[in-house]
């Protein structure tokens, strides 16, 4: 889940069941005062971001990867993807998720893997 207040990480095990969250990260992108600085924040957070997943895909931590977030910072996170990153990125769901509790983004994104032989 990604918003200009941060990014919360969730897992779902093979059992299905979901960790929640597993990590979080804070952005500054939601207090800046202009322009420039949101962007510069914004980049920053999203490269933080990056570096957190990435570490996932090359321990082999992860198979397939949901975002869910506005549509600018899921365009974000697509242009900052990593090889690694890139190959596992399964579903992105375009959204304000600023106000869903980890619950509401889980069972927003359950259909994926219902609907999914793997």
């Amino acid at each position: 889940m990604l918003d200009d207040s941060g990014a919360r990480f969730l897992r779902r095990e093979p059992s299905g069941k979901w960790t929640q969250p597993v990590a979080e990260i804070a952005s500054a992108a939601a207090d800046a005062f202009t322009p420039e600085i949101r962007r510069a924040a914004r980049g920053q957070f999203i490269q933080r971001v990056m570096t957190v997943v990435d570490s996932a895909c090359d321990h082999s931590e992860c198979d397939r990867i949901v975002t869910v977030g506005p549509e600018r910072l899921l365009s974000s996170f697509r242009h900052a993807a990593t090889d690694r990153v890139r190959v596992r990125l399964w579903r992105e769901r375009a959204g304000d998720v600023s106000i869903l509790t980890d619950k509401e983004i889980v069972t927003s994104v359950e259909q994926y893997f219902r609907n999914s032989a793997g």
